[in-house]
């Protein structure tokens, strides 16, 4: 079964708010906030629902800026995730809040982090995995490679990333 998802991506002085989460079979590693469409719910529904259980704030407006396909199976974390086949709408967001918490954790969250985005560019371009300063799953750290370094280049929300 396919399911959509939303990620939410929340940049506020130069700053990406993150989820933090830790695996016994992976360590500490970040995601975006987001999660799975219910039934009768639109894509900002869901995204309003996943940001305010996940970090405990409300989205003021959103801009969708692509759409991806996730299967887990062709990932690194494959042995963790159950078989997941996904449509991803990645939204840039919008909040009034600076602070930050969590009324519902997803599954190994320990914290809500915001990272600065000169440190999320140099992780993501670099290869050796001991000297990155955050720790990205293959494809959160291929898309931010396209989004904080590679040309972004309008209408970029119509472009479309295949994992």
């Amino acid at each position: 079964m396919i399911r959509n998802t939303v990620r939410a991506l929340i940049i506020q002085n130069e700053m990406l708010l993150t989820i933090k989460k830790e695996r016994p079979e992976v360590g500490v590693y970040y995601t975006l906030p987001g999660g799975a469409q219910e039934t009768g719910e639109t894509l900002e529904q869901t995204l309003q629902r996943e940001c305010f259980e996940e970090l405990g704030i409300d989205i003021l407006n959103s801009k969708l800026v692509c759409v991806r396909e996730y299967i887990s199976k062709n990932h690194e974390y494959s042995f963790i995730m159950k078989e997941v086949h996904a449509v991803e709408f990645i939204y840039e967001c919008n909040s009034n809040s600076t602070t930050s918490y969590s009324s519902q954790a997803d599954v190994g969250q320990i914290g809500i982090e915001w990272l600065p985005i000169e440190g999320i560019k140099q992780a993501v371009s670099q290869s050796a995995e001991l000297s990155k300063p955050y720790k990205f799953p293959n494809t959160t750290n291929d898309f931010f490679k396209e989004y904080f370094i590679g040309q972004k280049t309008e209408p970029y929300r119509s472009q479309i990333f295949e994992s």
